[in-house]
C-alpha cells in the first residue's frame, strides 16, 4: 500500500523575498495581504482579497486597485484533484499503486484502498511521467491523467488586482503576487507579499429537483392555468455564516461567493411566482438578488430590520426580509411594514404602571418586522363582488413575510410579536386572501404556532409561564383569521425539518394561508434526514443555508354569493387534496366543492363581506 501526501501551499502574508540594492526602498510596502473569508475561489466570482499598504510617511491604507506604486500578478498552479469520497474537499493523499485515486484524509485513503469499487478507480500514470517521478511516487497535485506538468509549474493568468477564475482554473490553486514598484518603475525586491489560495471550485451545478406532493386527485388544464407557486426561505445572512456558528462546514462552503450562486440557482429552479426570503442583507439585495432575479422576470421589495447596522467585510450592513414576485403574473398595489417595536410602544403605553410599561418595552423591542405586500393577479379575475378585487379586476393577495425573534429564552416576546402581527392583519387585511410566510422560530408545539393555526391558545400552555415582564398578562389572545399551513394540509403534518444544524433540528418555518379563500394544491418534498446529514448538518457544500426552503402551489377559491354556506353544513367527499380540517387533518374536496367555497366538514366557509374593491379602510394607494 503506497500513497503520496500533498496539500495546496496556502500562505497568507507570505513575504515576497529578495534584497534591495538601493539605499531607499519603494514608495509603499505591503503590510497585510489576505483572502477575505474563503480560501477556495469560485468560477466567475471575483477572488476577495484585502491589501493593506504603508507609505514612506508611515500612513496605512487599503489599496483597492488605484495605487500606482504597486503591481499585481495572478498565477495558476497545477491541478490538485478533490477527494473521491468528498468532492467538496481538496485531496491530501493519492494512492499510486492500486486505485490511483485522491483522498482528503488517511481514513478515506484506507477506505478507498479496501472498498472503492473498481469502476471508480483512476488511471495509472505512465511510468517516468512527472506524476510518477519515474515510477516511484506521485508529484503533489498531479491530476492522475499523465498530462500535467510538475507541481512547481505556475502560469501567469492576469496582471490586475481583481481576478475572476475561469473554468480553466478548476482544481488548481491561484497565487497573487503584490509587487511594490520603485520610483523609476522597476520591481522592488522587498516590501511585497504573496497569497496562495486553495483550489478553484466550479460554479454550483443546477439546483437539485424536488418532487411536488399532493394528496392525490386529478388536475385539469384549467386548474393548472390558475395556480400560482410560493416559495419561502431563510437564506442565512453572511453576517451569521461564521465558523463559530457552523464549525462543521467547510470554510469555502460558508463563503458568500459560493453560497450566493447556490441560493440563486435554487430560487430560479423552483419557478415560483412569489418568493419570500429572510435574513437578506441590504447589500446582497441591492448587488445580487434584485439584479439577478430581475433578469428572470421578478421585481422585489426589501425591508430591513430595525436594528443598528453591523460592520461586516468593510461596510456597515444589516439584514431583513425581501419579497419578490413575477411581474408577468402580479403587480404591486401596496406595501405595508409591521414594525413590532412601534406597535409594542403603542400597546404598552396604555399599561397602568409606567414602570411595567418601560420594562415590557425594553424586553419586547428587538427590531423584528413583517413586510406585507398587496398584489393584484394579472391573470385570474374575480367572479363576484364578494372577492377582494384590484383596480384591473384581478384577485388581490396579501403576502406577509416575517422573521420572528430567534432567542429561545424569549418565548413571551415571540408570542407578543405573533399577536401584534395577527392584530394588524385582522384590522387592515381581513377581507383579503392572505399568505403569511416566514421564519417564525417556533416549533409546531409552540404557543406561537398554536395561536396562529388555531386562533386561540390553551390557558395551560407551558410557554405562558415564561412572562418575566408581564407582557402576556394583558393580552387578549384570539383571532378569526382562519389560517392553515400548506404542509400540514397536504401532508397531514408539518415538514419534519426546516432548520438542521448540530445544535437544533426541527421545524421553524411555515407558509400559512387563508383557508376560506385559498386552496393549496401541492407542496415540495423536503429533504429526508439522511440527505441533510451527508455533510454533518446544514449549511453544506450543496445546501447553502441552515434552513430548508418551502414551496407550495395555491389557487384562489371561487364561489358565488348564493353558494356561501354557513359553518356546519357539509359538502360531501370528493377526490382532490384541498380539504383543511379545523384540527389540521386533511381530507378530500373535488373541483365543484372548490368552486363552492369552503367545506363544512372542515368548519371553513366562504365568508361574504359585501362588495369591496381593494384595501383596508379607505383603500390602498396604487403606488408607494
Amino acid at each position: 500500500m503506497a500513497f503520496q501526501s500533498f496539500s495546496p501551499r496556502s500562505q497568507s502574508n507570505g513575504s515576497y523575498s529578495g534584497s534591495e540594492t538601493e539605499d531607499e526602498g519603494p514608495p509603499v510596502t505591503v503590510v497585510r495581504a489576505e483572502l477575505v473569508r474563503s480560501h477556495r475561489p469560485v468560477v466567475i466570482s471575483e477572488v476577495p482579497v484585502y491589501i493593506g499598504m504603508r507609505d514612506r510617511q508611515g500612513r496605512f491604507f487599503e489599496d483597492k486597485g488605484s495605487c500606482e506604486h504597486v503591481r499585481y500578478r495572478w498565477l495558476r498552479g497545477p491541478v490538485i484533484k478533490p477527494c473521491v469520497f468528498h468532492p467538496h474537499k481538496t485531496s491530501q493523499f493519492r494512492d499510486v499503486t492500486r486505485t490511483f485515486q485522491y483522498y482528503c484524509s488517511k481514513e478515506c485513503f484506507l477506505r478507498g484502498w479496501h472498498k472503492l469499487p473498481r469502476h471508480m478507480w483512476g488511471t495509472m500514470p505512465e511510468s517516468g511521467s512527472p506524476e510518477t517521478g519515474g515510477g516511484h511516487g506521485c508529484t503533489p497535485g498531479a491530476n492522475g491523467d499523465g498530462d500535467e506538468g510538475p507541481v512547481t509549474e505556475w502560469a501567469e493568468v492576469a496582471i490586475t488586482r481583481r481576478y475572476c477564475p475561469s473554468t480553466d482554473d478548476i482544481d488548481r490553486p491561484l497565487r497573487l503576487e503584490i509587487i511594490p514598484l520603485m520610483t523609476d518603475g522597476r520591481d522592488a525586491l522587498t516590501g511585497g507579499m504573496s497569497i496562495t489560495t486553495g483550489t478553484v471550485i466550479p460554479t454550483p451545478k443546477e439546483a437539485r429537483t424536488r418532487r411536488m406532493i399532493s394528496r392525490g386527485g386529478s388536475f385539469s388544464a384549467e386548474w393548472l392555468s390558475k395556480h400560482f407557486k410560493v416559495m419561502n426561505w431563510n437564506i442565512l445572512a453572511d453576517l451569521y455564516a461564521t465558523e463559530s456558528f457552523f464549525p462543521y462546514c467547510e470554510k469555502w462552503a460558508l463563503s458568500w461567493s459560493w453560497r450566493k450562486h447556490l441560493i440563486l440557482k435554487e430560487l430560479k429552479s423552483m419557478t415560483a411566482d412569489i418568493i419570500t426570503l429572510q435574513e437578506v442583507q441590504k447589500d446582497a439585495f441591492e448587488d445580487w438578488f434584485r439584479p439577478e432575479l430581475a433578469q428572470a422576470g421578478y421585481d422585489g421589495v426589501y425591508q430591513q430590520k430595525k436594528r443598528d447596522p453591523i460592520f461586516h467585510r468593510g461596510n456597515y450592513t444589516a439584514e431583513g426580509c425581501a419579497t419578490f414576485y413575477k411581474t408577468s403574473r402580479f403587480q404591486r398595489v401596496y406595501k405595508y411594514v409591521v414594525d413590532y417595536d412601534n406597535l409594542s410602544a403603542n400597546e404598552l403605553r396604555c399599561l397602568p404602571n409606567p414602570q411595567d410599561a418601560e420594562k415590557g418595552l425594553q424586553r419586547a423591542s428587538k427590531g423584528n418586522i413583517a413586510l406585507a405586500l398587496v398584489l393584484e393577479d394579472l391573470h385570474i379575475k374575480t367572479t363576484n363582488n364578494d372577492q377582494a378585487r384590484g383596480q384591473n379586476g384581478g384577485h388581490l393577495l396579501c403576502v406577509v413575510n416575517t422573521h420572528i425573534l430567534a432567542d429561545p429564552g424569549f418565548t413571551d416576546v415571540k408570542l407578543w410579536q405573533a399577536h401584534l402581527l395577527v392584530q394588524t392583519l385582522e384590522k387592515d387585511f381581513s377581507d383579503t386572501p392572505m399568505l403569511v410566510c416566514g421564519d417564525f422560530n417556533s416549533t409546531p408545539q409552540s404557543a406561537v404556532y398554536e395561536y396562529l393555526r388555531r386562533g386561540m391558545l390553551r390557558g395551560d400552555h407551558e410557554e405562558l409561564q415564561n412572562d418575566p415582564c408581564g407582557l402576556l398578562e394583558y393580552l387578549r389572545i384570539g383571532h378569526s383569521l382562519r389560517m392553515s399551513t400548506a404542509y400540514e394540509t397536504c401532508n397531514g403534518k408539518e415538514a419534519e425539518y426546516t432548520n438542521y444544524t448540530e445544535d437544533f433540528k426541527g421545524t421553524l418555518d411555515y407558509i400559512f394561508f387563508s383557508a376560506d379563500s385559498l386552496a393549496v394544491l401541492a407542496v415540495s418534498q423536503v429533504d429526508e434526514e439522511a440527505q441533510l446529514q451527508q455533510e454533518t448538518a446544514l449549511p453544506s457544500s450543496k445546501r447553502p443555508s441552515d434552513h430548508v426552503s418551502l414551496v407550495a402551489t395555491f389557487m384562489f377559491r371561487e364561489y358565488a354569493p348564493s353558494e356561501v354556506q354557513p359553518a356546519g353544513l357539509g359538502l360531501g367527499a370528493g377526490s382532490s387534496p384541498y380539504h383543511h380540517g379545523s384540527g389540521g387533518s386533511a381530507g378530500p374536496l373535488d373541483a365543484s366543492q372548490l368552486s363552492a367555497g369552503g367545506g363544512a366538514a372542515d368548519g371553513l366557509f366562504a365568508s361574504g363581506g359585501g362588495g369591496h374593491s381593494y384595501g383596508p379602510a379607505g383603500g390602498y394607494p396604487c403606488s408607494w
